[in-house]
């Protein structure tokens, strides 16, 4: 649902006022940027049932994620909204409800370890996109190292607009940041203080949409404000979230991209013929569509491929790819099959040959930790290979990972049990799931056992976070049809499971 920004007044933050005073003494002059990077944003959440909201700033990965923090958001009930600006005048514009996000699985409000999440555009834009630091940068993260902290400020009051700001800042030891802050800093953080003789930063810059700023350092975005949604900075000092700490995860949720790039799980299920439901979840968590009906909501099989699943976005261009193999074992990637009706006609990418020889087939997303999209195969002996995925859109030789032969179903899709890798289970000859947690490396520790009575199902498969709650998921199906979907606990195992439907998916062919 979307509409229109209502007329209503804006409660202030309550730490702008009478902290600020102590804190800050007399108000300094504000300082208006004339820019800020295209990829950063105004971000703004309410929620019409209590009235809470919270402003913040978002940095543009692809054309419908968005790098913010998680305190950002209100909720994801339908009447939790995100709302969108003007950027030409600052104001706040049309709005969406139930918003759509994931976290950092190890974020922790209260020392803002973890402080990143990723928000999906209910509306696809383009505004650029920031150069990543990554673990080799150590020199724009040394102490001393001057940088720039770029931010949309403004004042929370009614209809006041957000306004451009940049401050010249210079960062600090993890000692000097303790001995600032009073505190230990967690890992994967850092704090600056102001640059020598850079003006002085006005209140309204310091607390209103500061969380999730920007640090830029050497023409890289190199880490992102965790100061609290609903807090300013104290002293000039503030804290951030390294982004060479959570590059591989940010880069993950970047390309964690469906066929329909605007959601957030989903899976395929062939008809008996030759058509293709994309299935998914309405917010209030029932199946969409999704039923046997001789019409398909997706495209045409037809006898052109005798496999496919959600890829991901390997191609790198924002939006989800196909993973497609013909029957005489020619693997492809097809970009934006949504678009097309004809998938004959659509602009295959080949991938490789000989795929024939694998029994099973699973879209993993990032394994290998360089958070491009992987591929697992299993041949006929049982031998599970690595497939890694390349930032041109093509596979990476294959790799031997280990060898699975007893196993009668495996499936995953991203992190399972809330390390922030990517996760796999495997379902043995006695009903028994098993759990393997991905090393970040292309391989997995020993697994552990989730539960027995998986027997039952003739279908398992990693749908990603089909519930919408930030967690990825699992589905399965019963001989009968009925569907059920298991969310990551993320302590190695799934909440109770909850039933979507009866015999709805008895008829459909195949789920991947």
């Amino acid at each position: 649902m979307r509409r229109a920004f209502p007329a209503r007044a804006l409660t202030t933050v309550a730490a702008a006022g009478a902290v600020l005073a102590g804190l800050l003494g007399s108000a300094p002059e504000a300082r208006a940027a004339t820019t800020v990077p295209s990829w950063l944003i105004p971000l703004y959440y309410s929620d019409d049932a209590d009235g809470s909201h919270r402003a913040c700033t978002g940095i543009t990965l692809s054309r419908t994620r968005t790098l913010a923090t998680p305190d950002c958001f209100t909720g994801r009930g339908h009447a939790d909204m995100e709302w969108e600006y003007r950027l030409s005048s600052g104001q706040l514009g049309s709005g969406s409800s139930d918003p759509r996000y994931r976290s950092h699985p190890t974020y922790d409000a209260a020392t803002r370890r973890g402080a990143v999440s990723v928000a999906i555009r209910a509306t696809p834009a383009s505004y650029g996109k920031p150069v990543l630091a990554s673990s080799s940068d150590t020199a724009l993260y040394a102490e001393g190292a001057r940088a720039t902290f770029y931010s949309w400020a403004g004042l929370d009051l009614n209809d006041a607009p957000r306004v451009r700001h940049s401050e010249p800042v210079v960062l600090k030891s993890a000692t000097s940041c303790a001995a600032l802050l009073g505190r230990t800093l967690p890992g994967g953080t850092l704090c600056t203080v102001p640059a020598p003789g850079a003006p002085p930063v006005a209140d309204e810059d310091r607390c209103f949409g500061d969380a999730g700023g920007a640090l830029v350092g050497g023409g890289k975005l190199i880490a992102v404000s965790a100061t609290k949604a609903t807090g300013c900075v104290a002293g000039g000092v503030r804290l951030y979230t390294r982004i060479s700490s959570y590059r591989s995860t940010i880069v993950d949720w970047t390309r964690d991209v469906d066929l329909d790039e605007r959601i957030s799980g989903s899976v395929l299920a062939r008809e008996p013929g030759d058509l293709i439901d994309l299935c998914t979840t309405d917010q209030q968590g029932r199946l969409s569509d999704c039923y046997v009906d001789s019409v398909g909501s997706m495209i045409d099989w037809r006898d052109q491929f005798d496999f496919m699943t959600e890829l991901g976005d390997l191609g790198g261009d924002g939006g989800g790819d196909l993973l497609a193999r013909t029957p005489g074992g020619t693997l492809y990637r097809i970009p934006s099959a949504l678009s097309h009706s004809d998938l004959g006609k659509a602009g295959k990418v080949k991938l490789g040959t000989g795929w024939s020889k694998y029994n099973r087939i699973v879209a993993t997303r990032d394994l290998s930790g360089d958070g491009l999209p992987d591929i697992l195969a299993r041949d006929a002996s049982g031998v599970i290979w690595l497939y890694r995925g390349r930032s041109d859109g093509l596979l990476a030789g294959r790799t031997k990972v280990t060898t699975w032969k007893s196993y009668t179903a495996v499936a995953g899709r991203g992190d399972l049990s809330g390390d922030g890798r990517a996760d796999i289970v495997a379902r043995d000859g006695a009903g028994v799931l098993w759990l393997y947690r991905g090393n970040g490396k292309g391989g997995f520790a020993p697994r552990t056992k989730i539960g027995s009575g998986w027997g039952r199902y003739n279908a398992i498969v990693g749908s990603g976070d089909m519930d919408h709650n930030g967690r990825q998921d699992i589905l399965a199906r019963t001989p009968a049809g009925a569907v059920y979907l298991y969310n990551a606990n993320h302590t190695g195992g799934f909440s109770a499971p909850r039933k979507l439907a009866d015999t709805r998916w008895k008829k459909y062919t195949k789920i991947t």
